[in-house]
């Protein structure tokens, strides 16, 4: 019998009296869902939750956590997720089946999934998303034959069957507890053990990660957005996902700035032919150019603040450019012809 389960059989006889600033309401309504989610430049349709009654609500205030409203799911109840982390085993088995996309990208049988789907229509070019992930596997059991796992899942015009937007930047790497944690992906973790955290209850979490995708304006898209345990049907983990923060831009190629709202990162020219040039105010620590679907093109660290590149070897067509600066995160597209 595994150690976890020990653990667990402990902690379902412990009382929690701790209190926390953070609050959830599970439950939400299809209506209410939709009005938390939906941002600037999208409208949200056909949305169907397919969760355990306490797996999904609304979240707010202040904790660990850089996000401080939205909506939450749990592969457990939300509402323990409010609380200080004075317990490193938070489980709460729901009994529910897994899902079959998480269980091809885990790679592990999964348990309890938290699914919604809907369908939306942009106006501009792009769609955004920002999310935290979390979960109680951290750190004992990573590395091993638990992986719980997060995606968004998303179809449409454009895009070749299903891609995973919420990859790690770079889009390659999935966030799972075996992919992102204190050793592997680490500068996108955050350890809420050492010390214990006062509002979450979950050992650890990523930092604040984007969904993003290049879109076609004014079609309709499929998001699936899906959690769940992995390996087994213990150790709950979570998702916050920030209200309002599912949106689309106008239009324009300047497209995600995570510091400010108009964008500090020059590209031109845009579309390119022969060559382009990066600009920005401070000293790019690395720029990495990537297609569509999160395939590397170029990665390097310039540690300048121009950059002038050709387009040999690199393609037509349209490109993700992801530059960070001291004090700012930032992803444009770039259209080579």
């Amino acid at each position: 019998m595994k150690t976890k389960i020990a653990i667990l059989i402990s902690f379902l006889f412990s009382v929690n009296f701790s209190s926390a600033q953070l609050t959830i309401q599970s439950g939400l309504s299809d209506t209410a869902t939709v009005s938390l989610l939906e941002g600037l430049g999208v409208s949200i349709t056909n949305l169907t939750i397919n969760c355990g009654l306490t797996s999904y609500g609304q979240f707010n205030g202040t904790s660990e956590l850089a996000i401080t409203d939205g909506f939450v799911m749990s592969t457990g109840d939300v509402s323990t997720l409010a609380d200080s982390n004075d317990v490193g085993s938070t489980s709460n088995p729901m009994g529910l089946p897994g899902d079959s996309d998480l269980t091809v990208l885990s790679g592990m049988q999964t348990y309890d999934a938290c699914v919604i789907e809907f369908d939306c229509m942009p106006t501009g070019d792009t769609l955004e998303f920002n999310f935290a992930f979390g979960s109680e596997e951290y750190p004992e059991f990573v590395g091993s034959s638990f992986n719980d796992v997060f995606a968004i899942f998303l179809s449409g015009p454009g895009i070749s069957g299903t891609v995973n937007v919420a990859a790690l930047p770079g889009g390659t790497i999935p966030v799972t507890t075996n992919y992102v944690n204190a050793t592997s992906n680490s500068a996108y973790f955050y350890d809420n053990e050492n010390p214990a955290g006062q509002y979450i209850s979950l050992d650890g979490f990523t930092v604040n990660l984007k969904a993003f995708s290049v879109v076609v304006p004014s079609s309709t898209y499929h998001f699936k957005i899906a959690l769940a345990d992995a390996g087994d049907g213990i150790y709950d983990s979570g998702v916050f996902l920030e209200a309002f923060s599912f949106r689309s831009n106008g239009g324009n190629t300047s497209i995600i700035n995570s510091a400010l709202e108009k964008p500090q990162i020059k590209i031109f020219p845009n579309p390119a032919s022969d060559h382009f040039t990066i600009t920005s105010p401070n000293e790019f620590s690395r720029v990495r150019i990537m297609t569509i679907t999160g395939e590397l093109v170029k990665e390097f660290s310039p540690a300048e603040k121009f950059i002038r590149l050709t387009t040999e070897n690199i393609p037509a067509g349209i490109y993700l450019v992801e530059t960070i600066t001291a004090d700012n995160v930032s992803m444009n597209k770039l259209i080579v012809r």
